[in-house]
């Protein structure tokens, strides 16, 4: 085991407990070590304090072995006593905790999931430290929760939650030789918001670089917005995508290298992207790697490969393509619907690896979602089971939806004080036979009894 520390005197106490220490500043220096020599770098509450903890990634990363893992832990300004610190106008540094005055830099798990995108690993949580007491901020907050369009159940988490505990595995270096080839990205937008934050934040749509971003505004469909894009279109390559969807450092080069690869393995493609499944008499199996909000989803299976549908977060076709999207699924659906209708034509679908997040607000399916699953289920009569990447369409029922998400946080709140009424009785009903026990133990009775116990196991 190995060890850096800046502070000499610092080092001399680790050297106690490590084999060996390395006097240095990881912002400015790499040990002296070997190439893929160590199976696990370790950044424990350190990342905040650097000014580029991309880079100090980036240039670490080169120690780990094939199949190595990165371990962080990192402090969330998301916490709600943060934010409730920010709502008072006070934000005020502190000796020690997520306000530490020696922190540089601030994250929550989604900017920090971006850092780490970026910097050429896919990040995974292990384990969050929580404080357990965000509940009732968050039933206070509901008003203005729905007005930011979060849904409690999706703030609940995060906003409890005081540290993450994350590992992190090394993705393949992107490729370097598709850096001409552009593409056309387009996506329809309804909330500038996640626009800003997400998409238009990826690092291959800065400014300088070669691809063509269509935004399409004020749409009926999803259909409306990317089939009038198909003819708009400058470059060979159209990538439907959404504006929620965040592509790290390297994505186009992924995508378009994983493409070419697909071409050669399956033929003719008709529609790709980066996450999809399969169907069989098991049921669906997902395909692919992406990171959905705070949940990362990493198949074992080889990459580029052959799919039944894809998820709608990316969707890739060629510019002279047959295929279009069917304008009455609305925003729902039309992922499956273009795999249907590609592979009826004989072409392949394909998921290609290049890992990217969707950081989606939403973690319910709306009253549109099944309207459009009745509406596709009676445009493919022939294909049962019929799947999506929510699962099976055919059976599916429509969810409850709570009249006020207030209601729902308070039927929450009356089963948990139900769960705890409960608790405390069987608490009492313990500590009275407790009390039986102790009473029956200190009589004169027991311990005669005791007495005659032990006399009778005399030898």
């Amino acid at each position: 085991m190995a060890g850096v520390e800046l502070n000499a005197d610092a080092a001399l106490a680790a050297k106690e407990r490590l084999d060996e220490v390395f006097v240095l500043d990881v912002q400015a220096e790499v040990p002296p070590a070997d190439p893929a020599s160590f199976d696990c770098l370790v950044f424990g509450d350190v990342l905040e304090h650097l000014v580029d903890p991309e880079d100090v990634l980036r240039r670490y990363r080169r120690l780990l072995a094939p199949g190595g893992l990165v371990l962080v832990s990192l402090p969330n300004i998301q916490h709600f006593s943060t934010v409730k610190t920010l709502l008072r106008g006070d934000f005020a540094y502190q000796p020690s905790g997520l306000l530490d005055a020696t922190h540089l830099r601030f994250f929550t798990h989604m900017s920090f999931a971006k850092l780490l995108l970026d910097a050429g690993f896919l990040p995974r949580v292990e384990d969050r430290i929580r404080s357990g007491e965000a509940d009732p901020f968050v039933e206070a907050a509901v008003p203005l929760l729905q007005h930011c369009g979060v849904h409690p159940h999706a703030a609940t988490e995060p906003l409890d939650t005081y540290q993450y505990i994350l590992s992190a595995t090394a993705l393949p270096d992107p490729p370097t030789g598709f850096a001409d080839e552009p593409i056309t990205f387009v996506a329809c937008v309804n909330d500038d918001d996640q626009l800003e934050s997400n998409l238009l934040r990826s690092p291959c749509l800065e400014p300088g670089t070669p691809h063509e971003l269509l935004l399409l505004r004020d749409q009926r469909s999803a259909a409306d917005g990317f089939n009038a894009a198909l003819g708009l279109a400058r470059h060979d390559l159209v990538v439907l995508v959404q504006q929620d969807l965040y592509l790290p450092r390297g994505w186009d080069h992924r995508f378009r290298e994983q493409l070419a690869l697909a071409e050669d393995r399956l033929g003719p493609v008709g529609v790709a992207g980066p996450f999809g499944y399969t169907f069989g008499p098991e049921g669906k199996t997902s395909v692919g790697r992406v990171l959905d909000r705070q949940y990362v989803h990493d198949m074992p299976t080889p990459l580029p490969a052959a799919a039944d549908g894809l998820d709608e977060i990316v969707l890739a076709v060629r510019r002279d393509t047959p295929l279009r999207l069917d304008p009455s699924l609305g925003f729902h659906l039309y992922g499956a619907d273009i795999c249907l209708a590609a592979r009826a034509r004989g072409l392949a679908v394909a998921v290609l690896d290049a890992p990217c997040l969707h950081n989606s607000l939403f973690s319910y399916l709306s009253p549109q979602f099944h309207t459009a699953r009745e509406r596709l289920l009676a445009k493919w009569p022939a294909v049962r089971p019929l799947h999506s990447s929510m699962g099976r369409l055919d059976g599916m029922a429509p969810e409850p939806v709570p009249a006020t998400w207030v209601e729902e946080l308070r039927e929450r709140a009356a089963g948990r004080d139900q769960l705890e009424r409960e608790l405390a009785g069987l608490r009492a009903q313990l500590e009275d036979r407790e009390g039986h026990i102790a009473n029956m133990e200190a009589s004169v009775f027991w311990r005669l009894r005791d007495l005659v116990h032990r006399a009778l196991r005399r030898p």
